[in-house]
């Protein structure tokens, strides 16, 4: 059978009566779903159909009013930072590669002082930081804190816009179901502002991708069908109303891109974490002092659970919030709060939502029996305090990211410059601005800030009144080009 309508199908389409003049959104709404159905009859290779064209409709304008409510507090964030060392050989970068990289990254807006949420792994030995808004507009970021546990990060605008930030309004990623709608916004692949559509395929999910000294590590992953590729890192997942329910973490690819299985932070925990990092710095982590394993058949039969399911307490450590609030091995959490407990992700994801010295009720089945016992949680150590990596403050014409010298005596006369200008940029500093404004090396360079330039003393003057984070202007020509016209180049130096 053809996938494709032919002559005659085309034929015998027929559009039925439906409701005419309405726009979704508008007063078709006061309209019950029968009233403006749209149907389109058809014949596919003599096989006839009929296609609800109004539901579709309905489904677009959805995610089109989800993305429009969920971009404007989406930024891309680049990232410039010094290569990690090789876990085997110690060795921090290849022999003749340079001593930083760049990379970008996704955020999304948390309040209006400026604060962004992203990944733990997206700012990880970061130098600098700068942040990008849908507009347009661009400031240069300070790390707040970071959590490897979680992989949460937060960062902070250094100033902000005089007519405020579009927050993002945070959804209750509890009230997720496996087969929800879900739109995953960020920068893939260096394309900005991108927004793909799937669905919630699991919750709870555990990958192995976070470590920690004392095994405090937490995934509870949200899995969607949603494409996240790298650059989507930090990015929102949002609901059908726009809120976000999930910052997109990580994929599981053999490729290194997207191939079906996407993964993201419930927001509940990357809120909380979010939160301490703005209030504390660090993370202030719950404990409860035992260790916890998943419940199988032959637990649930000695146990005397009704079903395989719940968090078992295979260890209490001595003297822990547990053993004090009355907890035993091989008691079998099924409740924290009166909140359902299925499993070990649960539990450590229910509990990382509470802050050291907060008392929870825990339901637990022992031996057949259930019984509630009330514990007052501790706290584990803190993860490490990060920081921005220290850089050297550009000083001097370094500040504009390239360095200039003598253009040759007969290169002037050769395009026509005369007395216009004897300088050339020699060299542009890698990953630096005027890289970045893609300032080519070897052209000459006239004017600077409006001003002609023609000696370094004239480039050092202009130079000794910019600052980093001021905007530069910069005029070059290409040398030894017939048709060679003057091209601008305006930057923030940082």
């Amino acid at each position: 059978m053809r996938a494709a309508l032919d002559r005659a199908a085309l034929a015998s389409l027929a559009i039925l009566p439906a409701l005419a003049g309405c726009e979704f959104g508008g007063p078709a709404h006061a309209q019950t779903r029968d009233s403006i159905m749209t149907n389109v009859s058809y014949s596919l290779d003599g096989v006839p159909g009929t296609v609800d064209t109004a539901m579709a409709a309905q489904l677009s304008g959805a995610f089109r009013g989800a993305a429009g409510r969920a971009l404007p507090a989406v930024v891309q964030i680049r990232v410039t930072a010094r290569p990690r060392p090789d876990s085997r050989t110690g060795r921090v970068h290849p022999p003749g590669t340079e001593l930083r990289s760049r990379s970008t990254g996704s955020g999304f807006i948390l309040d209006e002082r400026g604060h962004v949420v992203t990944n733990n792994h997206v700012v990880q030995g970061a130098e600098l930081l700068t942040v990008v808004l849908t507009d347009g507009r661009d400031y240069d970021a300070t790390l707040v804190g970071a959590d490897p546990y979680t992989d949460v990060a937060v960062i902070r605008l250094n100033g902000t816009p005089a007519d405020g930030l579009a927050a993002a309004r945070l959804g209750d990623s509890d009230e997720l179901e496996v087969g929800d709608w879900v739109l995953a916004l960020g920068n893939p692949l260096g394309l900005q502002f991108t927004v793909t559509a799937g669905i919630v395929s699991a919750k709870g999910r555990a990958i192995n991708i976070l470590e920690s000294p004392d095994n405090t590590q937490l995934e509870a992953f949200i899995q969607t069908d949603a494409a996240i590729n790298p650059g989507n890192s930090g990015g929102p997942l949002v609901d059908l109303l726009g809120r976000v329910v999930g910052v997109n973490s990580a994929i599981e690819s053999r490729t290194g891109f997207f191939s079906g299985a996407g993964f993201a932070i419930p927001i509940n925990l990357a809120a909380k974490v979010a939160d301490d990092l703005i209030r504390y710095g660090v993370v202030r982590r719950p404990r409860l002092g035992v260790i916890i394993q998943d419940v199988n058949a032959a637990d649930a039969e000695i146990y005397g659970l009704p079903a395989v399911t719940g968090a078992e307490i295979a260890s209490v450590t001595p003297g822990s919030p547990a053993e004090q609030g009355g907890l035993e091995m091989g008691d079998v959490v099924v409740a924290v709060n009166s909140q359902r407990i299925g499993s070990v992700t649960d539990l450590q994801a229910t509990v990382a939502r509470f802050q050291p010295g907060d008392s929870v009720g825990l339901s637990v089945i022992r031996y057949g029996t259930r019984l509630d016992r009330a514990v007052r949680l501790g706290e584990f150590a803190p993860a490490p305090e990060q920081t921005l990596t220290a850089r050297e403050p550009a000083t001097g014409v370094h500040l504009l990211g390239f360095t200039v010298g003598d253009l040759p005596e007969n290169l002037g006369g050769n395009i026509g410059l005369r007395d216009e200008s004897r300088l050339a940029i020699t060299e542009v500093t890698p990953f630096g601005p005027a890289e970045e404004a893609l300032i080519p090396r070897g052209v000459i360079l006239l004017r600077l800030n409006g001003q002609p330039v023609r000696t370094r003393d004239d480039v050092e003057r202009i130079v000794a009144g910019i600052e980093v984070g001021d905007i530069v202007s910069v005029v070059t020509l290409r040398p030894r080009a017939d048709d060679a016209a003057p091209t601008i180049f305006n930057y923030r130096v940082r």
